[in-house]
């Protein structure tokens, strides 16, 4: 009887570590559906996903942001966001089907703020664009039509 007693717990036990499992498995999915869901919310236009640093323009670190047709879209809240080679920043983004995009690195004033590289988005792709070469610098970003 105690032996029987003491399968049944175990069973239980096993019954609540697998069900929380699946919990953990369903959360993930639910993980990537929002993912998709942000995605989704574009439209017809472009979801702009992570921007990783493959090389930098100056000593360390550069200071960058994003802009779309000339406006600002990127880092909301900042002025730039620093980032060291091999670093990857999310930035979520949508933007519409053939964007001029540019990675700008900021400069105080008096300087100029300078253009890392640009691109055209193709709406109708999904693609890994790049932005090189300015200042030697250079970056690839994801982009999920």
């Amino acid at each position: 009887m105690r032996t029987w007693h003491k399968v049944s717990k175990l069973a239980a036990v096993v019954t609540v570590a697998g069900s929380l499992a699946l919990t953990g498995t369903s959360a993930a999915v639910a993980g990537e559906s929002s993912a998709q869901k942000r995605i989704g919310q574009c439209g017809t236009g472009v979801f702009l996903d992570g921007i990783r640093a493959l090389a930098v323009s100056e000593n360390s670190r550069d200071e960058v942001y994003i802009t779309s047709n000339g406006t600002k879209i990127w880092p909301a809240g900042a002025s730039y966001v620093s980032m060291a080679v091999n670093q990857r920043v999310e930035v979520d983004k949508c933007v519409p089907s053939n964007a001029q995009i540019r990675l700008m690195e900021y400069d105080d004033w008096p300087d100029s703020n300078d253009t890392i590289g640009g691109f055209t988005v193709q709406g109708e792709r999904t693609i890994d664009y790049e932005f090189c070469c300015g200042d030697n610098g250079r970056y690839r970003i994801g982009a999920i039509a």
